[in-house]
């Protein structure tokens, strides 16, 4: 009886894992998902090189207070739809936590394929890590690329807004007004969004005007550009 029971146990045990392994391999499954419905349909190729360089499968730890905190799931926040001006529809996640790549992986990676690993990590949770990888994109103006870029505005770190104020300049900006025309709603929550964060961090002591807040100043010259 003993024997049978204790192989019993071990056969529970496998299925165990079997489950756990087919959980974390689904999971996976959503991140691709998830990250591919970034971008138009035209860079699957690339996409998909970019992805297999991330550690996607690694556990994630994030350091909050002095302690460290596992995440369970890699991708946080509801999808966004954002129409591009070929008429291509993608969908934004709000935050990733995956740890980047490692340089020797990333510098294999062609030209486009950086970028797109830019915009991938300019959602991630680390502000220095956003900001870095907006500094990356400077001059990479192409559409698919402009509403990681955007995005960035109604966010809350203003060293980022005054780096996002340098990128959007008077050859591109008629591209961003076009932008919020086709997504007027998500251009309204955006603005919001921006002036919430200037009245909750930023209005005392530096900037009690919103005239003189940056993200105030990068939204007033979008909205004023002539299309």
């Amino acid at each position: 009886m003993w024997v049978g029971g204790h192989f019993m146990n071990i056969l529970q045990n496998i299925k165990s894992l079997f489950r756990q392994a087919d959980k974390k391999t689904d999971l996976i499954n959503e991140y691709r998902r998830k990250l591919k419905n970034l971008f138009p349909d035209f860079l699957s190729e690339d996409l998909e090189i970019v992805l297999d360089i991330m550690p996607l499968t690694e556990e994630i730890y994030i350091d909050s207070c002095g302690q460290s905190y596992k995440v369970e799931n890699g991708i946080y926040g509801e999808l966004t739809e954002i129409k591009l001006a070929t008429n291509a529809v993608i969908f934004f996640i709000y935050r990733i936590y995956f740890h980047e790549p490692t340089p020797e992986l990333e510098n294999e990676l062609t030209e486009r394929q950086k970028q797109i690993l830019n915009c991938i990590y300019t959602r991630h949770h680390n502000g220095y890590i956003r900001e870095k990888r907006l500094k990356n994109l400077f001059g990479s103006d192409h559409e698919w690329i402009l509403p990681f870029k955007l995005q960035l505005l109604g966010e809350y770190v203003i060293e980022i807004l005054f780096e996002l104020d340098k990128h959007i300049t008077d050859e591109n900006i008629q591209q961003y007004k076009q932008l919020t025309l086709n997504n007027r709603k998500y251009w309204e929550q955006t603005k919001g969004k921006m002036a919430s964060y200037w009245n909750e961090y930023y209005r005392y002591p530096n900037y009690k005007k919103i005239r003189d807040y940056i993200g105030y100043k990068i939204m007033k010259r979008i909205n004023k550009a002539n299309i």
